[in-house]
């Protein structure tokens, strides 16, 4: 398996499907076997203390939430742990904590750049976990710049809001600062510390509480975008689409609840709207490009879900299907669309159907598919780099 060095985050860990990856996350598949919803060896248990216990239904063995590499698990009493898992020391210059093995940055934000913003790091948008922060960058010298809210890749297993600071996520927060847009990096808890749908609502909660506190950064409150790449793309389309409609993404003990999540527009770089038809395009249109990481791995598998073809999971899987928000949208934003035509990942067709669907709502969808790039490959963002001036018409036209 190879990989592109100038790849993101997004890139080496993302798969919305990667069986690889999520064995990474869960200690192997270890509960093979095991009825969906009970302890089983390697599952996470996020919602119990640590030390909790509990008696399979399965097979009657104890059960125990225990500490494993850093994330809570439940694990057979009495039976030896997996082997600790370690991550090589990030290259000199990073800071980033939260990447998967080996992987090496191919840009770091340079100083010149820094220079020209104003710079936020670790705000808490919630008290819930300290994973629930984000990072605000906005341009010197604009008074009150619109926002752009960005979501990272990572398959919902890897990465965090360091991500805007290198590779081509720092190359697009550049071209944004450099039109008068500040960027607000999210980072949010992610699938294998939490169970469904809380990585989404936290997302939503990060956009309440920027817009409840704008007058603290200086940024304009009405003038909102979102957007992200694979992962954080289906985050990002998750945010657009729901926006104040109710759902399973909004957290009803959010302080900011009542506060607007609407926004006027969406980067969706190589992501997705719906779980089912990502699986089912991948199956019928077989990828043939080797290069792409993804490559030959199981299409149904995912980070949330996991098998999102089995019965028992049909419930939450369907639930997580934007497309009825879609078309219940009143106020659509804008798309913008970006894809790989050699993307293992996520099929091309994911976004040729969305396109097509905002298209048929009468609203605005701007869609380009890359010739050839991978999952994440790099000419996708130059594509998203060039329809920032668009992003500032977009913004220009609110008063």
């Amino acid at each position: 398996m190879r990989f592109n060095r100038t790849f993101t985050v997004s890139l080496i860990a993302l798969a919305l499907t990667s069986t690889s990856l999520l064995s990474i996350a869960t200690a192997a598949n270890l509960d093979d076997g095991y009825p969906q919803g009970q302890p089983a060896p390697g599952r996470t248990c996020p919602d119990a203390p640590e030390g909790t216990k509990t008696i399979s239904e399965h097979n009657g063995k104890t059960f125990v939430c225990t500490m494993i590499n850093g994330v809570k698990k439940w694990w057979i009493e009495g039976e030896a742990l997996p082997a600790a898992t370690t991550t090589p020391e990030a290259p000199a210059g990073t800071t980033d904590g939260n990447m998967p093995p080996g992987f090496k940055h191919s840009y770091n934000l340079p100083a010149k750049s820094i220079a020209k913003m104003k710079i936020f790091e670790d705000e808490m948008y919630s008290a819930i976990d300290p994973s629930m922060r984000l990072d605000v960058y906005l341009p010197k010298g604009v008074s009150k710049p619109p926002l752009m809210i960005w979501v990272h890749g990572g398959g919902m297993i890897f990465g965090d809001e360091n991500v805007m600071k290198y590779d081509e996520s720092a190359k697009l927060l550049e071209v944004l600062i450099k039109n008068g847009i500040g960027v607000a990096s999210v980072n949010y808890r992610l699938a294998t510390a939490v169970p469904y749908p809380l990585t989404g609502q936290d997302v939503k909660t990060a956009i309440r509480y920027l817009r409840a506190n704008s007058a603290k950064y200086g940024f304009n409150s009405k003038k909102f975008a979102v957007g992200g790449d694979s992962a954080g793309a289906y985050l990002s389309l998750m945010a657009a689409i729901t926006g104040n409609q109710k759902s399973l993404f909004d957290d009803p003990a959010d302080p900011n609840l009542k506060t607007s999540a609407t926004v006027l527009a969406v980067f969706d770089l190589f992501g997705n709207v719906n779980m089912l038809t990502m699986a089912e395009n991948k199956i019928k249109y077989p990828c043939q490009n080797k290069d792409d990481f993804a490559y030959g791995l199981d299409p149904k598998m995912s980070a949330w879900f996991g098998d999102v073809t089995l019965p028992e999971n049909r419930v939450k899987v369907d639930s997580a299907n934007l497309y009825p928000f879609l078309a219940k949208n009143k106020s659509l934003p804008a798309f913008f669309i970006f894809h790989g035509t050699a993307d293992c990942s996520v099929s091309k067709y994911d976004s040729i159907e969305l396109n097509k669907k905002v298209k048929a709502l009468k609203g605005k969808s701007v869609l380009k598919l890359v010739p050839g790039e991978n999952h994440g490959g790099p000419k996708i963002w130059v594509e998203a780099n060039k329809q920032v001036p668009a992003l500032v018409k977009i913004f220009a036209a609110i008063k």
